[in-house]
């Protein structure tokens, strides 16, 4: 069994924990939403429901005692034992007595703040176990070190995302130090990768930038990496090449290979073909870099 195979099988625990973590924030909301209306159905429990089923509960047991204080008024020495409309005895209809007795201590109003725990308790682990199950079935690649550790790519750079800032942003800064992400900027992100580029292909040529992205993505990675690199590297763009003839001839055509995949996104049975296309016409591969 390969290195590939292998990861194929293995869960790695760590880039589970983090792509729950990283995800904070819909567990939070599921979990407060959950909280909240399991304490609402409490509280509109002990408010309208709770009194109903008390007072019905309540009034059958009156009923029941009525008929047993009518019976025994009704009891004559040596006489066989009186009986209701429905041929019960004393004893019967005490016994029902009991049972009805039992089922009002039963009814009790619900503990809000418990209810609100385990309302809280429930949406978070639900949504946890979601994202888990979402995780070990997805396609998508799990993590940074994922092509690296299935075709032996090397890793040219990660181009942080600008999502804005966010409430709480501290947190994720600590999810990514929990990594191993460095925290630097999207133009020193990319003069990194500009250097790894030209550190390895001392020699010049002309290059390929493909992958599973979109090709505006891969046009702008261009546009942004091409005035930091020696002028004997010249790149070329192309589409995903499993659905793109041009890309194929451009393949041919290249010295090398660059790839650039999507964390969270790119999915493995589009980089298994890029793989195989990439490897049938014995192209070598400089890196790749996570966008």
């Amino acid at each position: 069994m390969d290195n590939r195979q292998r990861y194929e099988e293995e869960i790695d625990l760590k880039d589970l924990m983090l792509h729950i973590l990283y995800r904070w924030r819909s567990v939070v909301l599921v979990a407060v939403l959950a909280c909240v209306l399991a304490g609402g159905y409490a509280a509109v429990y002990n408010q309208g429901i709770f009194p109903k089923e008390k007072a019905e509960i309540q009034g059958r047991l009156n009923e029941q005692k009525e008929i047993l204080e009518d019976l025994k008024a009704q009891a004559q020495p040596e006489a066989p034992a009186p009986t209701d409309d429905q041929g019960r005895t004393a004893e019967q209809v005490q016994k029902q007595i009991d049972e009805i007795a039992k089922e009002l201590e039963g009814v009790k109003k619900l503990g809000i703040p418990k209810y609100a725990v385990i309302g809280f308790a429930g949406g978070f682990f639900v949504l946890v176990f979601c994202y888990a199950i979402g995780y070990v079935f997805s396609d998508k690649m799990r993590g940074e070190r994922e092509l690296r550790e299935r075709y032996g790519y090397y890793l040219l750079g990660a181009i942080p995302k600008n999502g804005g800032k966010k409430p709480l942003g501290g947190i994720d800064k600590a999810l990514r130090r929990l990594e191993g992400s460095e925290q630097i900027t999207e133009e020193e992100a990319y003069r990194i990768v500009a250097t790894n580029i030209a550190n390895l292909s001392r020699e010049g040529g002309t290059f390929l930038v493909t992958g599973t992205v979109s090709i505006e993505d891969l046009e702008a990675f261009t546009v942004k990496v091409v005035p930091q690199l020696p002028e004997n590297i010249m790149l070329m763009t192309g589409a995903y090449m499993g659905a793109n003839a041009g890309t194929l001839e451009m393949l041919a055509d290249c010295d090398a290979v660059i790839l650039i995949e999507e964390r969270d996104g790119s999915l493995r049975t589009k980089v298994q073909k890029e793989y195989e296309t990439i490897a049938a016409l014995e192209k070598n591969v400089i890196g790749y870099v996570l966008a």
